[in-house]
């Protein structure tokens, strides 16, 4: 049985004994297996999508069959989100596991007609009907961690997204290429089916008392301060894709492509430091605007990259860890702010909207990205980058939170 242990003042503490004395709760250890088990076939199935499709159609075929999937997921989260802060979610995430699984097979065995819009369609519905284990592991992060330590929780839970996007596409890439173009598929379904068994096993989260009168259409929409924290989410997404889609292209302009996994991977690897070491000093930014520093620390980090990209390859490579050192843990200062500020009752619902316009800002990131860089260069993006994450920072101050104090 999970147990939320009374939070109370405590001395001074010693390195990682927040990371300790998390995962010594019971069950933590399980929801990070859950969590990464969910998170590895997200990394995996767009690049997966794009390889088998564009094999068997064109490379255009699977871009738009990919962004379908990601349009059908991100629309969908809050619908799926508010069906579990008024249903089981047992019930609502083995349903759609059912209807994922059936939906993927579709779509695998359709792969070789020449009805490419049946391909869109499947597509679309596999978004749909993904499994919500992601917003119902952070809902169920807090209930576990309690309030003094569901900044390190979030901080973990960042930092395992990132190792998943790490080797998530490399893992399909492989299965795609050496052993059968259908076993990165296969792989993922298997992955959610335990992940979605594994989460099945973890005590569920209670469902909020039922309210007299009916329920506000807008749902966590109606609060003013939680739809500025999802406009500074979307504009957080955007930026940092607009980075993910600028480096290749600065590197395909000077022939210098070999350096794409690095800069990525380089990106990453800042994001898992700084997430992990915010968790172990969840204290740093307690009394402080914690989104509006770590947004300015990414507005500086941008700034140096934006700087080496004119030196040297190796500068810029340099610089990317320095650059994704506030990714995951503004991440996680946004996704436990948003928790923070939902409506009673709807918990899971802001996670799902959380999700939702974090698709919608990474897309209209990586389209404005590439358009931007094509017409005036690369350096006009990554300058941009520093100036809007400025403007971001000064949009996230004084974003209350439930208790009052600032996000």
């Amino acid at each position: 049985m999970i147990t939320v242990e009374a939070d109370t003042d405590s001395p001074p503490r010693r390195l990682l004994s927040d990371y300790r004395e998390l995962l010594a709760l019971p069950g933590v250890s399980r929801m990070v297996i859950v969590s990464l088990l969910s998170k590895l076939p997200l990394s995996m199935i767009g690049l997966s999508l794009l390889l088998f499709i564009g094999a068997r159609h064109s490379y255009a075929t699977a871009g738009l069959a990919v962004s379908c999937m990601a349009i059908g997921q991100g629309l969908s989260a809050p619908i799926r989100g508010r069906l579990m802060d008024r249903c089981s979610s047992r019930l609502i995430v083995t349903g759609c596991l059912a209807a994922y699984l059936l939906v993927l097979a579709a779509l695998v065995a359709a792969a070789g007609s020449r009805r490419p819009v049946l391909l869109l369609v499947l597509a679309a519905l596999s978004g749909i009907t993904m499994p919500p284990v992601g917003i119902m592991m952070r809902t169920l992060w807090r209930s576990v961690a309690g309030e003094r330590r569901l900044v390190t929780a979030m901080a973990l839970e960042s930092a395992v997204s990132d190792i998943s996007f790490i080797t998530g596409p490399a893992v399909a890439a492989w299965l795609f290429l050496n052993v059968w173009d259908v076993m990165p598929f296969v792989l993922f379904g298997l992955l959610m089916i335990t992940a979605v068994l594994l989460v099945l096993s973890l005590p569920p989260v209670p469902l909020p008392a039922r309210r007299s009168g009916a329920r506000h259409w807008a749902g966590p929409l109606r609060s003013p301060a939680l739809r500025r924290l999802l406009v500074v989410h979307a504009a957080f997404s955007s930026m940092i894709t607009a980075v993910d889609v600028v480096i290749p292209v600065l590197n395909a302009h000077r022939g210098t492509g070999a350096y794409n996994g690095l800069d990525i991977a380089a990106l990453s690897v800042g994001s898992i430091v700084g997430s992990l070491a915010l968790g172990a000093a969840p204290r740093l930014l307690a009394r402080g605007p914690k989104i509006a520093v770590l947004m300015g620390t990414f507005a500086a980090g941008t700034a140096v990259l934006a700087a080496a990209s004119q030196l040297s390859p190796l500068a810029l490579a340099s610089a990317c860890p320095v650059a994704g050192l506030a990714y995951g843990s503004t991440f996680g200062a946004l996704f436990t702010a948003g928790g923070d500020l939902a409506p009673e009752g709807c918990a899971t619902e802001t996670q799902g909207w959380l999700s939702s316009v974090m698709q919608g800002g990474s897309a209209l990131g990586a389209a404005a990205a590439a358009r931007v860089a094509t017409d005036t260069g690369s350096l006009s993006v990554l300058c941009a980058i520093p100036v809007l994450a400025a403007l971001t920072a000064a949009l996230s101050r004084n974003i209350p939170d439930r208790q009052g104090r600032t996000a």
